[in-house]
């Protein structure tokens, strides 16, 4: 017999969705294991890519889980159902749920707002290839190896075949990890790891969860076959990849001369600049569309300016980043807005572009974002904007009002491969150029 509460099915479940194991969209998904090892309850599901393992691990007890060699399936009670098992069951509530177990027949029983309910599943096949290794001893990840390691997650495209972009590199020579989409490329530098090659893992988005975000120890294990990583109570296997290969990414990092066009964010000015972007209209729409939304990076005034225009004004509205600064060759650049709030919000403050045509790069202590440009037809040029201002104005005495309530247009989809309607209405000449401190 085996127990657990409807909110640890939930929380189960939820992991091993973004982890990319279930899908009940699909027609087939991998089975949910159960093993019960004395007052010990592990849950298992896993595919060719990746593995995870949730645990009813006590730290009180014990700094670190056990060693994969007390997690095969041998010597303990296991028996292996459907993933629908778990979608049945799991609530918000800590009711018990009961499994048992005749022969080929599964029984679970759960109570729901005061009502006893019964359900009936086929026992499944236990997995194949598990344990796929054994690992001997876990080792401390080095500060913010989690958080890295989540951010060049997230930059992964598995639709592009000719490089495992689907992966994610560590390389031991440079101690990094990078993460890329074609469009994009992070590199996190100052990651050693106690093993002396590269490795091409496997891609996830487990650790987005709050239960990872939230992961104060972290501990890492290498196998043949599997990258091993450690949290409380979660064990995840990334497979090492060792017939794909990645990009040369050294080759398209641009390198900046002293004439290039760059620019620091202040720090006030960033995080206005967050607020600002994620208050787009474009935001609005489902984050699982593809929004083609430029916006222009013009460094050729005294201080940085951020034109956007949306499909929902006739205006386009000009950000001027007066706390800011820039140098080098005066110039400007398209790029798609998605890619810079997502540098922004990873602490990126410098960027600087060799000309408007060529990848924009971004730098902080620890890491490096390259974002390929928009074309130059996406190039906003200056003109009778809507304007805001993250500081005070040369002139004038208007006092701080924060963001502005803005008169918005009805918003409507658009693919990303949509033209940019840059429209102006015959009306745009008599509106004043105001700016607003923000």
């Amino acid at each position: 017999m085996f127990q657990f509460s409807r909110q640890t099915a939930r929380q189960v479940l939820t992991a091993f969705r973004h982890a990319g194991l279930v899908h009940f969209s699909r027609r087939i998904q991998p089975p949910v294991t159960l093993i019960q090892r004395g007052t010990q309850l592990q849950m298992l599901c896993l595919t060719p890519e990746v593995w995870v393992l949730w645990q009813n691990f006590d730290p009180s007890r014990s700094p670190t889980p056990s060693p994969l060699t007390e997690l095969s399936l041998g010597h303990a009670e296991q028996v292996t159902v459907p993933a629908t098992l778990l979608r049945d069951v799991q609530g918000t509530t800590p009711d018990i749920v009961t499994i048992e177990v005749d022969q080929d027949l599964i029984k679970a029983r759960w109570t729901t707002s005061g009502f006893e309910m019964e359900r009936e599943y086929q026992r499944m096949d236990p997995p194949e290839g598990w344990p796929r290794a054994l690992w001997s001893e876990l080792v401390e990840a080095p500060p913010g190896f989690l958080a890295a390691l989540q951010r060049v997650m997230s930059l992964r495209d598995p639709s592009i075949k000719r490089y495992s972009l689907s992966c994610v590199q560590y390389s031991a020579q440079h101690q990094r990890l990078a993460g890329s989409n074609g469009h994009q490329l992070l590199i996190w530098n100052g990651l050693p790891l106690p093993w002396s090659d590269d490795l091409l893992l496997a891609g996830t988005d487990i650790f987005a969860l709050p239960e990872w975000e939230r992961a104060s120890t972290v501990h890492l294990a290498r196998t043949p076959t599997d990258f091993v990583v450690q949290t409380g109570s979660w064990v995840v296997g990334l497979k090492i990849e060792t017939e794909g290969r990645y990009p040369l990414i050294d080759r398209v990092v641009p390198q900046l001369s002293e004439t290039a066009s760059q620019m620091e964010l202040h720090p006030v000015d960033a995080c206005r600049l967050i607020e600002l972007l994620e208050h787009l209209p474009q935001a609005q729409i489902s984050s699982e569309e593809r929004i083609h939304q430029p916006l222009t990076v013009d460094l050729s005034q005294e201080f940085p300016v951020i034109r956007i225009q949306t499909r929902c004004s006739a205006r386009a509205t000009e950000i001027q980043l007066m706390r800011s600064t820039c140098w080098g060759t005066p110039g400007a650049i398209s790029l798609e807005t998605r890619y810079l709030l997502s540098a922004l919000k990873m602490g990126f403050q410098q960027l600087g572009f060799q000309s408007s045509e060529s990848a924009v790069r971004l730098d902080t202590p620890d890491a490096l974002y390259v974002i390929m440009p928009l074309t130059r037809d996406s190039l906003i040029p200056p003109g009778d904007h809507h304007v805001l201002a993250t500081g005070q104005p040369q002139s004038g005495t208007r006092e701080p009002i924060g963001l502005p309530a803005m008169r918005l247009e009805p918003v409507h989809p658009v693919s990303e491969n949509s033209p940019v309607e840059i429209s102006r209405s015959p009306f745009h000449k008599a509106h004043s150029r105001e700016t607003i401190i923000v």
